[in-house]
């Protein structure tokens, strides 16, 4: 039997808490419990992903002093017109004040010429001030819309070197093939055995065309995080199509990937997905397939994929075995 992953307790009580705020659930001890027991296991970070989250660290932070300049240079500009609009009411108001004292004659001409040349002053000088400030902050939020295209060139860059997807945080497409390639190197190296898994979540077009894309896509990314907590240090987690996933296992032969799938079944029938307090089951069907002596990662894929097959022919939450 597979034995079970180390537990992260840090990692499962972020993922229980972020699971107990979507089912909008009472933040009580007890249904806090039921989420944090439901993910018995995590994977520790190792030292690639500790560079990768210090890489994502560094880019968070610029975004963040970013988004402060923005916030900074609004609250001057929304301060500065404020104390100017203060004057100009007053302004207007007394000029308004001397329109009525001169058409009534209460006040000397001459006076009522000069109170109303000084105030017609300082409603020019309320609008220039004005003026200046809008440019200034114009030029200013202009050279933060341009550092934050650059963060986000950045972002994407960081996200393809990383071949990271960019929705679930699994591994994409991009950087399969080598991850691939090195564990079957190793795994010729050393016992040999390496299973891949490929899931798929079973009528999610469904879910699509029921509550919109953006709601399946929250559905991915539940399950990829489910996925994350059941998979061991050594595992990887591949977003390999729309709405499929696939498993590499090294070290793992077919019945210790069948107990992976057992476990994450069971954690996703615990932590349903929930949308405004509607629960949203997901199913999945499953392809297993063991590394043989005489075949490359591409052949171990694909007998996985026509196990998949097989498995989707013979109805929901199937699981095949390759031949």
């Amino acid at each position: 039997m597979q034995k079970a992953p180390p537990v992260n307790p840090v990692e499962i009580a972020r993922i229980a808490l972020k699971r107990l705020v979507e089912s909008r659930l009472p933040p009580t001890p007890e249904n806090y419990t039921q989420f944090y027991n439901a993910i018995a296991t995590i994977k520790a970070p190792d030292d690639k992903t500790t560079d990768e989250l210090k890489q994502a660290w560094q880019i968070l932070c610029r975004l963040d002093d970013a988004a402060g300049e923005v916030s900074n240079t609004t609250e001057e500009l929304l301060s500065a017109l404020a104390s100017s609009g203060e004057h100009m009411v007053s302004s207007l108001g007394e000029l308004q004040d001397a329109r009525e004292a001169h058409r009534t004659r209460s006040v000397p001409v001459e006076e009522t010429h000069g109170r109303l040349e000084s105030l017609l002053t300082n409603l020019i000088d309320s609008t220039s001030t004005i003026q200046s400030t809008v440019q200034t902050s114009h030029g200013d939020l202009a050279a933060i819309r341009e550092s934050m295209r650059h963060i986000e060139e950045d972002l994407a860059h960081n996200r393809m070197m990383l071949g990271l997807d960019p929705l679930t945080g699994a591994h994409n497409r991009q950087g399969f093939d080598h991850l691939l390639a090195a564990e079957v190197k190793r795994a010729r190296r050393h016992t040999g055995k390496l299973s891949v898994v490929i899931l798929d979540l079973d009528d999610f077009k469904l879910v699509n065309d029921r509550y919109g894309h953006l709601v399946g896509d929250q559905v991915l990314v539940h399950v990829a995080d489910l996925a994350k907590a059941v998979l061991r240090e050594s595992d990887a987690l591949v977003r390999y199509g729309g709405e499929e996933f696939l498993l590499i296992l090294p070290e793992t032969d077919q019945n210790g990937a069948r107990y992976v799938i057992d476990r994450l079944r069971v954690v996703a029938a615990r932590t349903p997905f929930m949308h405004r307090s509607e629960r949203i089951d997901v199913s999945f069907s499953s392809g297993v397939a063991q590394l043989k002596d005489d075949e490359n990662g591409r052949a171990l894929v694909l007998r996985a994929d026509e196990a998949l097959y097989r498995a989707k022919a013979n109805g929901r939450g199937r699981v095949e075995l390759a031949v």
